[in-house]
């Protein structure tokens, strides 16, 4: 894990000052060393966060044995031991690190390779023998990439500071800005950041690209499968084993290091499922982290220590962390300023606690149970997608079975059956409801808003809403806040669960077969059953990393406050009235998202000099 930037343009010199200034902006993401190739047309630059091939070895830039490409990388390849074996047997390599793999697989296959890659990366490669550089990032987009058009250059950075001139005040992008504060939606708008002129490198793409070029074209090298339902196989005992296998893999695979390895704890099935493969079949010392709201309704601690006891080996070193006293007016800002963006909830607060404990106790990679909710079908609209299939299919005992296992409310099975019998009108409704819920915006804010950009999935296609969770309304936003956090201590922060090959598994299993006796993520749960208590398995309950946001806000509520009266965000007399209710101590959560929506959107406009509009 690294900070990578390049310059691709006509000016040595401005290639140079680019770096220059990157290097100071990313040295939290590579403290271990930094090295920069300046030529002609191209400045490439790499902080170095040493992780497997500790020596001078794994340097970046890095040429090629040929001398024709210069690579900086951002990431792990956890088979590159195995590309080595497969592919280069004959080539003498001169240490371990996944870099020289890659730069060498890369000399003979060129964007071939990267079918064959598993793991994590953002990478330029610069060829200078056609003058060009090739531009990649990994299938989920767990690794950042930025992308900048000057006038006469292409700017890519890890952050996007980097991409910020000095002195200057970028635009805002409306559609991303309304769509945050009305919903709370954020990383689902394709390429799009909150910045106006700085895009995302789209995940799963490569490009090749010159200084003259004026538009970025991308071309996908893997995309979520997509296998028709009636091609589909039972879950039966093959599957459960397959799945089982890709998984415990995944696991193990991101163990590949030269440092010490930890993991986050919640106490959910992803995180509990990750501690028990490691306790089962990882020898070495293993550092736990958790973060609880202690004493209140949310408080999943039982858990956590039911997941310890069963690690009979005594290997994982646990530490806690109680979230009462999170303090919004003192760390909002600065997470802020790390995650570059407004962000959902306090709860990317919580989990940068984790990340600072993990870099205390001199951890420098942890592994978490990210991407199973999204990837198994976890939540409850992904759930609703799965019981319409069933309801349409006519396995009404099962539909209903799952209905009130659930135990969701009558309300959630009325929509459910909307759906069912009229998905138009749902749609429709649906629709209806997320434009209403701008009505709490400054109506200045809104015209500069590109509904096209904003797409509503069709529950009656589960893979449609499998694929929004993916590349929408979901993965986006948690691999940003998990690098960010991470690297903000210089970690690297790792998800097993984003291994394609458990994705390439998962897709060729039955939709209905993801949800049994109300149990979401049934496949998952049972095909990993031998690493959870009985207290986990049996969980049908989903809390999320929970934050006490409501009491963070009334121990600072002059400040919230504050933020709401300093900038026009929301309508005045919205503004008014939640503060009311703050102040009455009669708010809803929903209501105090609200709150925290425009205060982090106030703080992102000061600490980054934005200015409305595009």
């Amino acid at each position: 894990m690294c900070g990578i930037a390049g310059y691709i343009g006509h000016s040595k010199e401005t290639g140079l000052a680019f770096a220059t200034n990157a290097s100071n902006l990313l040295s939290h993401r590579g403290p271990d060393d930094s090295g920069i190739y300046n030529d002609e047309l191209v400045t490439l630059l790499h902080r170095r966060l040493s992780i497997l091939e500790l020596s001078a070895l794994g340097h970046q830039p890095m040429t090629s044995s040929c001398g024709r490409y210069t690579i900086v990388f951002n990431g792990e390849i956890y088979n590159h031991l195995d590309l080595r074996t497969r592919y280069l047997s004959q080539y003498p390599f001169k240490g371990h690190s996944d870099t020289e793999t890659i730069i060498e697989l890369f000399r003979l296959m060129q964007e071939k390779m990267l079918q064959e890659m598993v793991g994590m990366w953002a990478l330029i490669i610069w060829d200078k023998q056609d003058q060009r550089a090739f531009v990649s990032r990994d299938r989920y987009g767990q690794k950042p990439l930025y992308v900048r058009r000057t006038a006469d250059s292409w700017l890519l950075a890890s952050e996007m500071k980097p991409l910020l001139a000095k002195g200057e005040h970028p635009a805002a992008d409306s559609t991303a800005l309304v769509e945050y504060l009305a919903l709370g939606n954020y990383g689902h708008l394709g390429v799009h950041t909150f910045f106006a002129d700085i895009k995302h490198f789209p995940q799963g793409c490569y490009t090749w690209l010159t200084a003259s070029q004026q538009t970025l074209n991308t071309h996908p090298y893997w995309t979520l499968p997509n296998i028709p339902e009636k091609d589909k196989r039972p879950y039966d005992a093959t599957a459960k084993k397959q799945l089982h296998d890709s998984i415990v893999e995944g696991v193990l695979s991101q163990t590949l290091a030269d440092v010490p390895v930890g993991i986050t704890l919640s106490g959910g099935i992803d995180s509990s499922i990750v501690a028990g493969i490691l306790a089962a079949h990882y020898d070495k010392e293993i550092h736990v982290f958790t973060a609880q709201a202690q004493g209140s309704r949310y408080d999943e601690s039982k858990y956590v220590d039911d997941v310890i006891a069963m690690n009979k080996k005594g290997n994982f070193i646990v530490h806690k962390k109680n979230l009462a006293a999170l303090s919004i007016k003192e760390d909002l800002a600065k997470y802020i300023g790390i995650q570059e963006e407004p962000f959902g909830d306090p709860s990317i607060m919580a989990h940068g606690f984790l990340m600072t404990m993990a870099a205390e106790a001199g951890i420098k990679v942890i592994l978490n149970g990210q991407g199973a909710d999204e990837l198994f079908f976890g939540y409850n609209n992904m759930a609703q997608a799965i019981l319409l299939r069933q309801f349409k299919s006519m396995q009404l005992g099962t539909f209903y079975d799952n209905l009130n296992q659930m135990k969701l409310g009558k309300m959630y099975m009325a929509r459910t059956l909307l759906k069912s019998v009229m998905p138009g009108l749902e749609t429709n409704l649906r629709t209806q409801s997320r434009i209403k819920r701008r009505d709490i915006i400054e109506p200045s804010l809104l015209a500069g808003v590109d509904n096209s950009l904003v797409a509503l999935y069709d529950y009656n296609n589960p893979y449609d809403v499998w694929r929004e969770s993916i590349y929408g309304v979901h993965i986006p936003h948690l691999v940003q806040y998990d690098d960010r956090n991470g690297m903000s201590q210089s970690l690297e922060g790792r998800m097993p669960f984003m291994d394609h090959r458990i994705a390439d598994c998962v897709a060729t299993i039955r939709s209905a077969d993801f949800l049994k006796h109300g149990l979401r993520k049934y496949l998952l749960r049972d095909s990993c059953r031998q690493y959870l208590p009985d207290s986990v398995y049996n969980r049908t309950d989903k809390i999320g990393f929970y934050t006490p946001l409501i009491d963070a806000m009334r121990r600072d509520e002059q400040w919230v406050a504050t933020q709401l009266q300093t900038r026009t965000l929301l309508r005045p007399e919205v503004s008014k009235s939640l503060l009311q209710k703050l102040a009455a101590n009669a708010i809803t959560t929903p209501e105090a998202l609200q709150i925290w929506r425009a205060a982090s959107t106030n703080i992102w406009m000061d600490k980054f000099g934005v200015r409305q509009g595009n």
